[in-house]
């Protein structure tokens, strides 16, 4: 096994910039879907306000919590679900560092405050490359299934929907690893690490990319 490539996420300038680039087109086509409900009537059809915002901020409708009006109440639900969302992130980032990790891994959680990134990582710990595709990706569908289920299950589907949409806007960086990992038949194995991630190819793979150039001529 040898190191052929590697991410340094809060260095490499370029990477940075396809990440912002694509958590603008995440923002873009969440506003886009999200207007297509209304102009859809999707939520008449389920049974839910025209207007979820209206019906909330004008004319109050919704749960109270204790002495918090649902005005008050959808505001906070929706800042703090924001920030909650990017820690349960990271937190099945790491629970899936564990899945594939041999017992009593280490998985340290860290903030580089200057990229405005939070990050799990389990140094020292090679995966292979499905399983690090795996742990790249995981957060995506499992934060963003939660979502929406809770936004079934409180009557608040806008303010869940919004929520999701900022969140997968912050996995780009995740999505990154995963498109440089597919793109790169060669990378067999993975390390996480504090500031990106290692790429590794079997020993032999040079190889065999050198056989098969042969065999095409």
């Amino acid at each position: 096994m040898k190191e052929i490539a590697s991410i340094r996420t809060f260095e490499d300038e370029g990477f940075q910039r396809r990440m912002v680039r694509a958590s603008m087109a995440v923002v873009g086509l969440g506003a886009v879907l999200g207007a297509a409900w209304f102009v859809l009537g999707v939520p008449a059809r389920l049974g839910l306000p025209a207007s979820e915002f209206a019906a909330v901020m004008i004319e109050g409708v919704g749960p109270h919590l204790g002495f918090l009006p649902p005005q008050t109440l959808w505001l906070a639900l929706g800042a703090v679900g924001c920030f909650a969302s990017l820690g349960v992130h990271e937190l099945v980032h790491a629970v899936f560092f564990r899945v594939f990790a041999p017992a009593g891994t280490h998985v340290t959680f860290g903030a580089n405050w200057k990229a405005g990134m939070l990050y799990a990582c389990a140094e020292g710990i090679v995966y292979t490359r499905r399983q690090y595709l795996i742990i790249a990706l995981a957060p995506t569908v499992a934060v963003t299934a939660l979502l929406l289920a809770l936004g079934t299950v409180s009557g608040w589907p806008l303010l869940c929907y919004g929520i999701a949409v900022l969140h997968l806007s912050g996995c780009t960086g995740d999505w990154g690893y995963a498109e440089a990992i597919w793109r790169d038949s060669r990378i067999a194995y993975c390390e996480d690490t504090s500031w990106g991630v290692r790429l590794f190819a079997d020993d032999d793979a040079d190889t065999d990319e050198a056989a098969r150039g042969k065999g095409a001529q």
